[in-house]
């Protein structure tokens, strides 16, 4: 699966490694490393989505419909992780999110390592 190239933007199955003992159940992450490293490297990065919807600075939310999630859901920026694409287990689920969505997202990631926007 690693000649496999995820766009930026798109919305992907993935098995999230967790705490040791703890399940790796699937979940879906927005891809937000470049499309050209996509191609490149064998591995992707990620944000992983919730639907358990919690405001905070780091949380982009991304409306039902887009990327192709079933319902409204979260961006959870400050768990951004870079996954080998071996564990993308699905996807795209739609269409990549749009850009004033995925610049809100690079946006919570710098401020979750506290480097102020340009």
């Amino acid at each position: 699966m690693s000649n496999i190239a995820p766009k930026r933007g798109e919305i992907w199955w993935v098995n999230l490694p967790n705490q040791p003992g703890d399940p790796h159940q699937p979940r879906t992450a927005i891809v937000v490393s470049p499309n050209r490293r996509n191609q490149l490297a064998f591995d992707v990065i990620v944000v992983p989505t919730f639907s358990n919807i919690r405001p905070h600075s780091t949380h982009v939310t991304i409306p039902a419909g887009n990327g192709g999630l079933p319902h409204e859901s979260i961006a959870k920026c400050e768990q951004i992780t870079t996954l080998d694409k071996r564990f993308l287990s699905g996807g795209p689920l739609g269409q990549p999110i749009g850009p004033t969505i995925m610049n809100a997202i690079i946006k919570a990631i710098r401020c979750a390592v506290d480097d102020p926007p340009i």
